[in-house]
């Protein structure tokens, strides 16, 4: 065997124990549970020989642990590792990619907004100045009731609490007129059961906001995506936007379900249960 043969053999062999090795950590992920090595061997088609060589090693090296009995689980390695890669890629992050690229997509500026001691905040904004429109600064505290953003996270707060815990008098449209509960109510219902709401006439009719919900695991809204549209209407970008706000909206709620939000979800529940 010429020198460069064994060294690819060598090589073949190191990647086939990698992928058996990874073959074992990615089965008692899968599992959520402990496993026994003769469990081990029967999900992955290992033999038994190699289950335990692998395993023992692993177990060294602080991936997987051992319990008594012999059953074996995901050890603090596995952690670190997962704690890192949220860190690196967890909700803000993942969030802001999204809403970037809606940005992108659409050439308007976008918002992530959720309610904290009944106020509208801005978690998270992306995109370029719209005409007429400065993007607020992230943090921002904004008045209530007039944004598209309430409407959509306080469509799944009963009634009685809401008309408890708002002042009439804050009750405003976007041209800070006056604004009747039952108005409230319908548009923010009719949101819930199409998705979306429109709010327009903001600065004097040069703005119009348009936003859909984003769930947590409970399927409590806990946040709203928003988008800015220039214009005293937004049905001109409807055909256009909504849909690709959708989309944003369904992975916003795909990473919120994932990785949970405590600041929104706490927030809302809060709310609920006053």
């Amino acid at each position: 065997m010429c020198p460069e043969s064994g060294k690819s053999l060598m090589i073949g062999k190191r990647a086939n124990g990698t992928e058996r090795a990874l073959d074992l950590i990615e089965a008692l992920s899968d599992a959520d549970a402990p496993l026994s090595r003769a469990q081990l061997a029967q999900i992955t088609g290992m033999p038994r020989s190699t289950v335990y060589t692998l395993s023992n090693l692993l177990i060294g090296r602080g991936w997987l642990i051992e319990q008594q009995g012999g059953q074996i689980l995901l050890g603090p390695k596995a952690g670190f590792v997962s704690n890192r890669y949220i860190h690196q890629h967890g909700l803000d992050a993942l969030a802001r990619q999204v809403l970037s690229e809606l940005s992108r997509r659409t050439g308007h500026p976008c918002e992530i907004d959720i309610l904290d001691r009944w106020e509208h905040v801005v978690a998270i904004s992306e995109g370029r100045i719209a005409s007429g429109y400065l993007r607020p600064v992230e943090g921002a505290r904004l008045p209530l009731m007039p944004t598209a953003a309430a409407r959509v996270i306080l469509s799944d707060v009963p009634e009685a609490i809401l008309r408890a815990r708002i002042d009439q008098a804050l009750l405003r449209d976007a041209a800070n007129g006056p604004l009747a509960w039952e108005r409230f109510f319908q548009e923010a219902q009719e949101g819930l059961l199409r998705g979306y709401v429109t709010v327009e006439g903001w600065l004097g009719g040069t703005v119009s906001t348009l936003a859909c919900p984003v769930h947590a695991a409970s399927r409590q809204i806990v946040a709203s995506v928003c988008m800015i549209l220039p214009g005293s209407k937004a049905a001109p970008f409807l055909d256009t936007c909504l849909p690709p706000l959708q989309e944003a909206a369904e992975k916003l709620t795909g990473i919120v379900q994932r990785l949970g939000w405590p600041d929104a979800e706490n927030g809302k529940s809060l709310m609920c249960a006053e």
